[in-house]
């Protein structure tokens, strides 16, 4: 989204972004904090699938790789 607005392709965004010493890092979360979050998470919507788990994480700040 950021190289799209920027009038970027995505691959010249990212190498912009190395040759600047900036990364996007991955939230630092524990198995157990990530489990009790997915867990509030499903027994509100049950129904619900990993596309909206990731989305409530990062609604919450989060970063996490899916698998």
């Amino acid at each position: 989204e950021l190289a799209e607005t920027l009038g970027l392709h995505r691959n010249t965004l990212q190498l912009y972004m190395k040759a600047h010493g900036i990364t996007r890092k991955y939230s630092e979360l524990t198995n157990a904090d990530l489990d009790i979050l997915v867990g509030k998470f499903k027994k509100k919507r049950p129904d619900s699938g990993i596309r909206y788990i990731v989305g409530f994480l990062r609604r919450h700040g989060l970063r996490v790789q899916h698998r």
